[in-house]
């Protein structure tokens, strides 16, 4: 006669995960209950959740994950037949255009039905997908995300009432790319010396950004000092200058939007001069193009070497070592943020709709293309074919492997050591992701473009995006509000990066 285990806590906990387990056809319940009877049900639940696990439902059935239409879509694509294979998953993709993720993300998340299981999001956006979003935890742990390899800052972001609801599977943040057939050549560096009294080289603030920008640019040669988006992507820029302003001027809690009680913190003389500095470097862009610079443009006048600089997300030196598409591959290095901080505007994360049916097997999806060897190949591929960043510390463990790009020149190794000081920096950023944030973001948006055009004033511009601050705060609840701006700022103060 079998006799059972005294019960504890432990036990119990284990036989009502057992109980509940769906076994697949490996074993009959019976069968797997009289195990955990005779051999206790925490061994017995420790023994066989590898195999109940890849046996039950959650592993099976189909999965839809939602991507922004874009290069690195068709690189995920190519992954689904492996996946299928490893998992027993079906696993297909829906895309959407890049300026819809919000509307059509929010709008996907509110109905009934799911139209994604998984999907793509900035970071930026989980104040308001958060009541939407499954807590990751709910349905998998972060060590089955290989939680602890991705870089510092990026495991802050993606969090909604203090859950994690989504996973960086896209690292943004910006660094420095510059020429090194014009930052390193000798008559340029005296030339330069002579007239601003101080050695060329990597800017390490804005008056040598600033400066470095004015002496290369030169339109009578098809040539500029610096290139900046002024059109969708504003908001990535212009705070940006408006945090390293504010660490220039001693502010320990630089780029603060919000006081304590959700006060908008715009109309100050470090916020004027962030914005007229942003108006001053259009000066060193292509005059047809400096008030409305789009992002793709941009980018792409660097591959052309028009460029002499980019101060940009890690996209622009991924994309300007690849030889098949950039004139100025081995022409490359690469050097952290012009100012003090690191910044991470935007990059993307993936969570899970909480209307989805199949959430286990969503997980599976993320869980999978978290892995370091599926990761690490979506990060290596062509930049024609992927624009994913690396976001994972151990994909700058092996720069030639992860980098193959330039891998011979050195470009790799220059790329994934700033990379990681970048990333370990005692200062960064992290981008707002309070609800409304997308209606915050708008006002920045709107009033930067006037202000860089010349239809207001700086002071003008913040005054106006101050008033639709107020009036988006009251919409969405000022003690609402206030609760979700304090747990942003307590994560800014706990990792050390404000005081």
């Amino acid at each position: 006669m079998n006799q059972r285990f005294k019960s504890n806590e432990v036990e119990e906990f284990a036989f009502d995960h057992l109980s509940s387990i769906e076994t697949g056809g490996l074993l009959s319940r019976r069968e797997l209950m009289r195990r955990a009877t005779l051999f206790g049900a925490a061994g017995t639940l420790g023994t066989f959740t590898g195999i109940l696990h890849a046996a039950g439902p959650e592993a099976a059935g189909k999965v839809t994950v939602g991507l922004d239409s874009g290069a690195f879509t068709p690189i995920l694509k190519t992954f689904a037949p492996e996946f299928q294979k490893a998992t027993g998953i079906d696993l297909t993709f829906a895309s959407y255009p890049l300026g819809n993720m919000y509307d059509q993300n929010l709008l996907a998340l509110r109905q009934k039905t799911a139209r994604f299981d998984a999907f793509d999001f900035w970071p930026n956006f989980v104040g308001d997908f958060g009541p939407y979003l499954t807590p990751l935890e709910e349905v998998g742990t972060k060590a089955e995300l290989g939680f602890d390899d991705i870089a510092p800052p990026f495991q802050l972001l993606n969090h909604y009432e203090g859950k994690l609801v989504g996973v960086t599977i896209d690292g943004d943040m910006f660094m420095n790319t510059y020429r090194t057939d014009l930052f390193e050549d000798a008559a340029e560096a005296k030339a330069f010396k002579v007239k601003y009294g101080y050695d060329l080289g990597a800017p390490r603030d804005y008056k040598q950004y600033r400066d470095t920008a004015e002496f290369f640019t030169r339109p009578d040669k098809n040539l500029y000092g610096a290139v900046e988006v002024t059109s969708y992507f504003v908001y990535a820029f212009f705070i940006n200058h408006l945090v390293q302003a504010a660490v220039e001027k001693g502010q320990s809690r630089y780029g603060e939007l919000f006081d304590a009680d959700m006060k908008p913190q715009l109309l100050t003389d470090v916020a004027e001069e962030a914005l007229r500095r942003y108006g001053e470097m259009t000066a060193f862009m292509p005059k047809n193009l400096a008030k409305a610079m789009p992002w793709d443009v941009g980018r792409q006048m660097f591959f052309e070497g028009k460029i002499a600089q980019a101060n940009w997300w890690t996209d622009m030196p991924k994309g300007a070592a690849d030889p098949s598409i950039s004139k100025v591959a081995g022409k490359i290095k690469c050097a952290g943020n012009w100012g003090g901080v690191t910044v991470l505007p935007y990059g993307r994360a993936m969570g899970i709709a909480k209307n989805s049916q199949n959430k286990k097997g969503a997980f599976k999806a993320i869980a999978w293309m978290q892995q370091t060897a599926n990761a690490n190949r979506w990060v290596a591929e062509t930049f024609s074919q992927s624009l994913m960043d690396p976001w994972r510390m151990s994909m700058f463990n092996n720069p030639k492997a992860t980098f193959p790009l330039q891998a011979a020149s050195g470009f790799a190794d220059n790329f994934a050591t700033v990379s990681k000081d970048l990333l370990t920096s005692k200062k960064a950023y992290l981008d707002l992701s309070i609800p409304g944030t997308n209606r915050y973001l708008s006002s920045i948006i709107q009033h930067v473009q006037r202000a860089n055009s010349g239809e207001a004033t700086p002071r003008q511009a913040l005054q106006a995006m101050t008033t639709e601050f107020e009036e988006t705060t009251k919409a969405y609840g000022r003690d609402r509000q206030i609760k979700h701006n304090a747990e942003y700022r307590q994560r800014m103060i706990k990792q050390g990066y404000w005081s």
